[in-house]
C-alpha cells in the first residue's frame, strides 16, 4: 500500500485529486488544507508520494518539500502552482522535488505524474537492495578466498548493520562444552540494555522454536528523542547440517517500520553464509584433530626409540621462539615455529634403530641413510593442508649457509629462513647434548662452535642474535636445560 499525502488549502482541489486517486486500489490517500497538520502527519507517519501546492497562504510547500524528505529520504514530491516560472522550477527540482504540476492541470497528466514518480521511486529502491546484495557478494566472496572464521563472522555482522540502518547485530555461537550460546562477535550499539543483552545472548527477548528454526521476531514501539520508533527484534538461527550453531541476531530501529520481508531475505542469506562458514571451520577442526592424533602418534613413536630427539625438540623450541622473538615474528609465525620445531625431525621414523642408537660412529653408508630424515619428515606430513608452513623447518634444518648441506645443497638467503633458524639452534643443542658415542659439551664450546662455523655452516645474523641473546640472559640456563618430555604437552596445544 502506498501512502500519499496531498495538501492544497483550497479543499475542492484536495476533493478532486482524492477522486481521481480513489481508482488505484493500492493508494492511501491523506488530503489536508492546513499545511501544518499536513507537516505534522508527514513528521509522524509512513509516506511514500507527497502531492502539495506551492503557495498556502504564509506556509510555502517548499517546507512541505523539505520535511518529507528529511523524514523519508526516498519519497517522491510533487508540487503544484499556478505562477509557474523557471526560478520556480530550478529551487523545486534543487531542493530534492521530483517534478512540478501548472495549475490547471489535467488529471491524466496528474495520474501519469504519480505514477511515473513512483516507478522512479522503486527503481531508486531496487539500487538500494542491489547494493545490499553487492554488501552480501563481498561476504560470499571473503568466504571462497578462504577468510577464517572469525574475521568472516565480524564481516558478517557489519554487513547486517550496513545493509539495515539504524541497527545493531551480532553473532552467538553455541559452545560445544555446555551447549550453551555465547557471543563471537557484535557490531556497535547503543547503550541501551535491552538491545546490548539480546545482542550479547539473552534470548529473553526473542525466543526460537528449536523444532522448526524458523527466526524470532519481536516488534516493539519505542520512544528516541521524544520520537515515537518501530524496533525489530530478531533471532535468525544458524543451521547446519550438525544442527544448530548459533544465531545472527538483529535489533533493527526504524522510524516508521519494523522489519520488512525483504530485510528478513537479506539477514536470511547472511545467516546462510555464517552456519556454512562454522560448519567449514568445524570439519577443518575435525580433521585438525584427527592429523594431530596421528602426528602424536608418530611423534611417541620417536621419543620411544630415541630419547635424545624428544628432550632435543623441546630444547630446540625454547631457544629458538628467544631468537624469532628478537626478529620481530608475528603471533602467526611463532606457532609455526613452535610446530616446525617439535616436527623436524619425525622423519627419522623411518630410520632403522641400529642407525639411530649406533653407539659409534656412523658408516658413510648409515649417514647417507640419516641424511633422508628431512625428505622423508616432508614425504610424511607435506599431504596435511595445515602443516605445509612448517615444511621449510622440516626440509632445511641441515642446509648450510654456504651450499655444502643436504638434501638440496641450498646455499645463503636460497635457505628458507626457518632452516637457517633450527640449523643454528639444533648444532647449539646437540653439541650439548649427551650421544651413545660421546658425552655433551658446555655452552661456551658450543657458542665458539657457533662463531667458528658462521658464513659457512650457519647464517652469520642468525649467530649474532643468538649471542645477543645468550649475553643479555634472554637465552640461560633454564633455556638451555629445560625439562625434557614437554614436546608432546606443547604438541597436545598446537
Amino acid at each position: 500500500m502506498k501512502n500519499i499525502v496531498v495538501v492544497d488549502d483550497e479543499q475542492y482541489i484536495c476533493n478532486i485529486i482524492m477522486e481521481a486517486l480513489g481508482e488505484f486500489p493500492d493508494f492511501a490517500v491523506h488530503k489536508f488544507t492546513a499545511p501544518q497538520e499536513a507537516a505534522a502527519f508527514i513528521s509522524e507517519n509512513s509516506v511514500d508520494l507527497v502531492l502539495t501546492d506551492l503557495v498556502m497562504g504564509n506556509f510555502s510547500g517548499e517546507k512541505i518539500l523539505d520535511a518529507a524528505l528529511a523524514n523519508h529520504p526516498d519519497a517522491v514530491v510533487i508540487l503544484m502552482t499556478g505562477y509557474p516560472t523557471v526560478k520556480t522550477a530550478i529551487s523545486v527540482l534543487r531542493r530534492g522535488g521530483y517534478d512540478y504540476l501548472i495549475k490547471p492541470f489535467k488529471l491524466e497528466d496528474l495520474k501519469a505524474t504519480i505514477q511515473r514518480g513512483l516507478e522512479h521511486q522503486q527503481i531508486k529502491r531496487e539500487n538500494v537492495e542491489l547494493h545490499s546484495q553487492l554488501e552480501l557478494m563481498k561476504v560470499t566472496d571473503a568466504m571462497t578466498s578462504g577468510m577464517k572464521l572469525q574475521p568472516l563472522l565480524e564481516l558478517i555482522v557489519q554487513t547486517a548493520a550496513s545493509v539495515l540502518p539504524q541497527s545493531a547485530a551480532s553473532i552467538l555461537l553455541r559452545n560445544q562444552t555446555n551447549r550453551e550460546f555465547t557471543p563471537a562477535c557484535r557490531s556497535a550499539s547503543n547503550h541501551d540494555p535491552a538491545v546490548v543483552g539480546f545482542l550479547d545472548g539473552d534470548m529473553g527477548k526473542c525466543t526460537v522454536d528449536f523444532r522448526t528454526a524458523v527466526p524470532g521476531i519481536v516488534n516493539e514501539e519505542l520512544v528516541i528523542d521524544n520520537k515515537p520508533h518501530k524496533c525489530s527484534y530478531v533471532a535468525y538461527p544458524l543451521i547446519s547440517r550438525g544442527g544448530m550453531v548459533g544465531f545472527l541476531n538483529v535489533v533493527y530501529t526504524d522510524r516508521f517500520n519494523h522489519i520488512k520481508p525483504g530485510q528478513l531475505r537479506l539477514l536470511s542469506l547472511l545467516a546462510s553464509t555464517a552456519a556454512s562458514a562454522v560448519e567449514s571451520s568445524n570439519q577443518d577442526s575435525n580433521l585438525h584433530k584427527s592429523y594431530m592424533q596421528t602426528i602424536r602418534s608418530l611423534a611417541n613413536a620417536i621419543e620411544a626409540r630415541d630419547r635424545y630427539t624428544a628432550g632435543h625438540t623441546d630444547r630446540v623450541y625454547r631457544i629458538a621462539r628467544v631468537i624469532a622473538r628478537k626478529m620481530g615474528w608475528n603471533s602467526t609465525r611463532m606457532a609455526r615455529l613452535r610446530t616446525g620445531c617439535l616436527l623436524h625431525d619425525i622423519g627419522k621414523i623411518g630410520v632403522p634403530d641400529s642407525i639411530l642408537n649406533k653407539p659409534g660412529q656412523l658408516t658413510e653408508f648409515e649417514r647417507n641413510i640419516m641424511k633422508k630424515h628431512p625428505e622423508l619428515g616432508v614425504r610424511i606430513l607435506g599431504g596435511i593442508p595445515f602443516l605445509r608452513p612448517i615444511m621449510p623447518y622440516i626440509i632445511a634444518h641441515h642446509e648450510k649457509y654456504d651450499g655444502t648441506g643436504y638434501p638440496h645443497a641450498l646455499k645463503g638467503e636460497g635457505i628458507p629462513i626457518e632452516g637457517r633458524l633450527l640449523a643454528v639452534v639444533d648444532t647449539f643443542d646437540a653439541i650439548l647434548s649427551d650421544r651413545p658415542y660421546r658425552p655433551g659439551g658446555d655452552p661456551q664450546y658450543a657458542q665458539e662452535e657457533l662463531v667458528r662455523n658462521k658464513g659457512t655452516q650457519f647464517d652469520p645474523l642468525i649467530v649474532d642474535l643468538f649471542l645477543e641473546a645468550y649475553h643479555d640472559g634472554s637465552i640461560n640456563s633454564n633455556i638451555i636445560y629445560g625439562r625434557a618430555g614437554l614436546n608432546l604437552q606443547m604438541l597436545n596445544s598446537v
